[in-house]
C-alpha cells in the first residue's frame, strides 16, 4: 500500500518549532520516525483484519473436519488437525483483545472492536465444548456434531462482524489504502469460502439435501470474486492488479478452481471425486492463504 500520500501531508502542516526554542538533537522533525509509525499502524490493522479474516475461515474448517470425523473420513486425522484449528482460534481471539507476539497482534483499543471480541467469546464457548467431545471421541449420540452443524454460520456470521469491525476502524481517507484493506478482506473471505462448499459438499453427502442451494451460493460467491480480485472491480473498490507476483499467484488459484468447481458442482461424485476434493481443497485454501498474505505485505497490489 502507498503511503506516500498521508506522509507528504506532514511537510504542508506549519511549523512553530524554532531551533533556537529548542535543542539541537530535536531541531529537525524526524519524518523518517513519523512514516514509520505511519506504516507501523497500517501494518497491524492489515495483520488484523488478515487474522480475523482467516478466523472466518476457522469456523467452516472445523465443521468440515467434524463432519469429516462423523463420516468416517480420515477420522483420526481429521480430528488431530480439528484440534489444533479450535486451538488457532481460540488463540488468534485471545490476541485480538490480549496481543499476541507470536502472532504479530497489539492488544485492541478500539471500542467496537472490543465489544465484538466479546460477543465472539461468548458464542465461541460452547462451540470449543462441542469440538473437544469430538476430538476426545465422546459424541457417540452426535449431539455435539449437531451443535455445531446448527452453530456454525452463526460463529461465521460474528467472526464476520468482527473484520469489518477492524475494516471500520481505519481512519485513514486514503483510497489506495482503503481499497488494500477491502482486498485483504475479501481474499481472506475466499479462503474461508473453500472451506465452506467443502463443508457443504459433505452435508449433502450426509443426506442434508437443504444444502444443495446454499453450495450453489458458495461456488458463485466464490467464483465471483476470484473474478474481481484478478479483474478489478470499480463497483467493489478493487483495482486490477499489477503486482507480478499477486498475479501469478492469482493464476495458480484459478487453475486450481478451474478443476475442482467442475467436481464440487457435480450432484453425485465418484469415491475418486471426493477424494479429490477432501485433498485438493486444503491446497485450494492454502494457496489462497498465500494470496492474502501477499496482499498483506506487498509494498504494491
Amino acid at each position: 500500500m502507498n503511503i506516500l500520500n498521508r506522509t507528504l501531508l506532514l511537510f504542508m502542516l506549519p511549523v512553530t518549532i524554532t531551533v533556537a526554542d529548542t535543542p539541537k538533537s530535536v531541531s529537525q522533525l524526524d519524518f523518517s520516525s513519523l512514516v514509520n509509525d505511519f506504516m507501523e499502524e497500517d501494518n497491524v490493522l492489515k495483520k488484523s483484519i488478515n487474522l480475523s479474516g482467516k478466523e472466518r475461515m476457522l469456523t467452516q474448517n472445523m465443521a468440515k473436519l467434524a463432519l469429516q470425523s462423523a463420516l468416517n473420513i480420515q477420522t483420526d486425522k481429521s480430528r488431530e488437525a480439528l484440534k489444533k484449528v479450535a486451538d488457532l482460534y481460540g488463540k488468534t481471539l485471545n490476541g485480538f483483545k490480549s496481543g499476541d507476539s507470536d502472532l504479530g497482534l497489539k492488544p485492541t483499543t478500539n471500542k467496537k472492536v472490543k465489544e465484538q471480541i466479546i460477543v465472539v467469546e461468548k458464542a465461541w464457548k460452547p462451540f470449543y465444548e462441542a469440538i473437544n467431545k469430538i476430538v476426545d471421541g465422546k459424541d457417540k449420540d452426535k449431539k455435539a456434531l449437531d451443535y455445531i452443524i446448527a452453530n456454525n454460520e452463526n460463529l461465521l456470521k460474528l467472526s464476520n462482524n468482527l473484520v469489518e469491525a477492524y475494516e471500520s476502524s481505519n481512519s485513514s481517507v486514503n483510497y489506495l489504502e482503503k481499497v488494500r484493506l477491502h482486498v485483504v478482506n475479501i481474499a481472506g473471505r475466499q479462503r474461508m469460502l473453500t472451506q465452506k462448499m467443502t463443508k457443504e459438499k459433505l452435508l449433502l453427502l450426509k443426506g442434508e439435501k437443504a444444502y444443495s442451494s446454499k453450495l450453489a451460493k458458495t461456488i458463485k460467491l466464490f467464483n465471483t470474486s476470484l473474478t474481481i480480485l484478478i479483474k478489478g472491480d470499480k463497483s467493489e473498490n478493487i483495482t486490477k492488479p499489477t503486482n507480478e507476483n499477486i498475479v501469478k499467484q492469482l493464476k495458480i488459484v484459478s487453475k486450481l478452481w478451474e478443476e475442482l468447481k467442475p467436481l464440487y458442482e457435480k450432484k453425485k461424485n465418484s469415491s475418486k471425486e471426493l477424494a479429490t476434493i477432501i485433498a485438493k481443497n486444503e491446497t485450494l485454501l492454502k494457496e489462497m492463504n498465500t494470496m492474502v498474505k501477499m496482499a498483506e505485505k506487498e509494498t504494491e497490489y
